[in-house]
């Protein structure tokens, strides 16, 4: 008798556990044999008990493994000792000693000087930038004379010549950041004057023209070599900028400065640190007559000339 009842609850169970017709699951099953959810398993405890939910789980399941089912929300976890990680070390020491391996053997194999891996490596170490000299040299090439009908070119020729340190192979350029500075004031007399009074201008110290990094010129201004860097410049009124016929140059003063720094890399830029050298000045006077304006004059010329610096760069 109680067997009978027995096999009732297994049956009746087994009808609350039956698929609709018109699931949409990808698999379909034989009737009495759908997938069990936890929903369904609760329900066949409360009704044909433990064993029987056992056995029916077995026939449903087929072949394979079978995994329990979890309650809703949970996973199952590895506990701290299934895992073999202590706590509070991550990742794993053996991790972190692979890792550092690694991160040797790429410093290595990047080129940076000093690493190296385990000793048996050791990038070439970068040369010093040692103490550069610089060399002015310079001349006045205009006339001795000037009239206010003429076609004079006033002005001077002047090289500065950056040479690298003794023994250095590093190129000079790649060594130094070398550029020239010049302020100027001039008073002249245009065809335009009243009473042939004469017109100041000035101008603040700039960066003069292409005389800075990156040592580009076509022109031949600057010649860049191994060894050195020149600045080729013909400073004063010469060229286009030639006193021509109504013009007079009453005065005329420039003066140059060079700075000179250990490369930074990079675009160029005016910052600090820098060495500077003197100033290095060129003047020229030349006294217009009002009354006898067709007259020459003298042109009285005082050239820079030339000098020499040991450069001694800061740190």
């Amino acid at each position: 008798m109680r067997v009978r009842e027995g096999r009732e609850r297994v049956e009746a169970a087994g009808h609350l556990i039956r698929p609709p017709e018109d699931s949409a699951r990808e698999h379909r099953f034989a009737p009495g044999h759908g997938p069990m959810t936890p929903a369904h398993a609760i329900a066949l405890q409360r009704t044909a008990g433990n064993a029987a939910v056992s056995r029916m789980v077995g026939e449903i399941g087929g072949a394979g493994p079978k995994i329990p089912w979890a309650a809703p929300g949970t996973r199952s976890k590895r506990t701290q000792d299934e895992s073999g990680v202590e706590r509070g070390d991550s990742p794993p020491r053996q991790q972190q000693r692979v890792e550092k391996d690694q991160q040797a053997t790429r410093a290595t194999r990047s080129g940076k000087a000093g690493t190296s891996v385990k000793g048996k490596e050791k990038a070439e170490e970068t040369e010093e930038i040692g103490n550069p000299t610089l060399q002015f040299t310079s001349r006045y090439v205009g006339p001795g004379k000037q009239s206010l009908a003429g076609n004079q070119e006033i002005g001077f020729e002047q090289e500065a010549t950056l040479r690298r340190a003794d023994g250095m192979t590093t190129r000079a350029e790649d060594a130094y950041d070398f550029w020239q500075e010049v302020t100027d004031e001039n008073r002249q007399i245009a065809p335009d004057a009243v009473n042939y009074r004469p017109k100041k201008s000035k101008r603040p110290w700039v960066v003069d023209g292409p005389f800075r990094p990156s040592y580009n010129s076509d022109d031949g201004t600057i010649v860049n070599e191994a060894d050195r860097i020149s600045f080729n410049d013909s400073p004063g009124f010469s060229g286009n900028m030639r006193m021509t016929n109504g013009y007079w140059l009453c005065s005329y003063e420039v003066r140059f400065r060079w700075k000179v720094r250990r490369k930074l890399g990079g675009r160029f830029t005016k910052s600090e640190p820098f060495w500077t050298s003197d100033e290095m000045v060129h003047r020229v006077e030349s006294v217009f007559d009002p009354q006898n304006p067709d007259a020459s004059a003298q042109i009285t010329v005082n050239s820079a000339g030339n000098h020499t610096w040991n450069v001694e760069l800061p740190n």
